[in-house]
């Protein structure tokens, strides 16, 4: 996924137990309750268009689900979520990332100004096409995912759901691009808990085998790297056994009855998860590529560049995921790609092909979400845009 990485785990997914037509069934809506972590948003956005969720049937029930859970570590830890998710930290982050890029843009204007007229057309149009392909593959990573527990599209029908979604995640808020996905799926007949299962699932794929290619490439990358990132062979076992069949479903199935929904009609299969797997690592070899042409063309095609290029954008961007006070992971995904490309060039190189990279995937979602929106049309979205009344 390319910019991405729009939502966070951590909060519990609501089912849609109303018609798939978006009406709103008689009877008072009961009001999400607010977690940390955008699987609460997902829960807010599925529930909002139309459904109910089950009541707390006794009193201690609803103090439990308020406090998310009896446990008072469970509590701090949601509490500190929370914070780490307010507009205060989010917006006063993204400030401070500005503020910071703005100072390394001025003290070095002259470097990284040569360094940009050094890229050329054709090196930088082959980086845009090479980032297309790395999206069309987090594509198939959802597509593949959701055909999985349940529900197959063609890939026209797929790309005109995940990329109009995907343009919700540069307004604030995980919400929105879950609440486009659930709401286009729903004209596919897709129940809106699947389509959110969908989504989280494939960030949790995507930021785990992002791991999982940093751990095979960056240790192994050069004679200095050995040392310096042989720490991240410990997240493949952890990563492995996360996306294992059995583990994800049981955490599927405790989310879902966490928040008093349907249980899974099927589960993801070892079948569906290889393919789903090969085709993320598809699209870190793709994103990696476009890391290596533009260091190629600045730095040269030392020993272990390839290797350097593909890990850095895999780490950078799984660390950007994980950093919820980071809109889009700003700043987050940048600094790590810079200290990882340090390994082959220097810093004014890294910043430029950091800041070369987020415009390229910038215009790259411009790209797929309009080809998305014709796919859709005026009066579809219109009808997206409209109050859902409260949330």
């Amino acid at each position: 996924m390319a910019e991405g990485e729009t939502g966070r785990t951590g909060g519990l997914v609501a089912a849609d137990q109303g018609p798939q037509d978006g009406s709103r069934p008689p009877g008072p809506q009961a009001p999400p309750v607010p977690q940390g972590g955008a699987a609460a948003d997902a829960a807010a956005a599925v529930q909002a268009p139309g459904t109910t969720a089950e009541t707390p049937s006794t009193p201690a029930e609803a103090s439990g689900a308020a406090s998310g859970g009896g446990s008072p570590f469970a509590r701090r830890l949601a509490q500190l979520v929370r914070i780490m998710r307010s507009k205060t930290v989010r917006f006063g982050f993204l400030a401070a990332v500005l503020v910071l890029l703005g100072l390394a843009l001025t003290d070095q204007a002259g470097t990284l100004w040569h360094e940009v007229q050094e890229l050329s057309a054709p090196v930088v149009a082959l980086a845009f096409v090479l980032n297309l392909l790395g999206l069309f593959c987090s594509l198939m990573v959802w597509r593949e995912l959701l055909a999985d527990l349940g529900s197959r599209l063609s890939i026209p029908e797929a790309w005109r759901i995940m990329f109009i979604g995907q343009l919700g995640k540069y307004v604030p808020g995980s919400i929105w691009p879950v609440l486009a996905q659930a709401e286009l799926g729903a004209d596919r007949a897709i129940p809106r808990s699947r389509s959110a299962l969908s989504v989280l699932v494939s960030y949790a794929v995507m930021t785990c085998s992002g791991a999982v290619v940093a751990a095979v490439t960056l240790p192994f990358a050069t004679a200095a790297s050995v040392d310096q990132y042989f720490w991240i062979l410990f997240l493949l076992p952890v990563a492995i056994v996360a996306l294992s069949p059995p583990v994800l479903n049981r955490m599927l199935r405790l989310v879902l009855r966490l928040s008093r929904q349907p249980a899974l009609e099927q589960g993801v299969s070892y079948k569906g998860l290889a393919r789903t797997m090969a085709w993320a690592i598809a699209g870190w070899t793709f994103n990696g590529l476009m890391v290596y042409v533009l260091m190629r063309q600045l730095a040269g095609d030392a020993q272990g560049t390839l290797l350097v290029s593909i890990g850095a954008y895999s780490l950078s961007w799984a660390a950007g995921f994980l950093a919820v006070f980071a809109p889009a992971g700003t700043g987050v995904r940048e600094a790590v790609m810079i200290a990882v490309l340090h390994l082959r060039t220097t810093a004014a190189i890294g910043l430029v092909i950091a800041l070369v990279t987020r415009a390229l995937a910038v215009l790259c979602d411009a790209v797929t979400g309009t080809a998305a929106a014709a796919l859709v049309g005026r009066g579809r979205l219109r009808r997206l845009r409209e109050p859902r009344g409260p949330e």
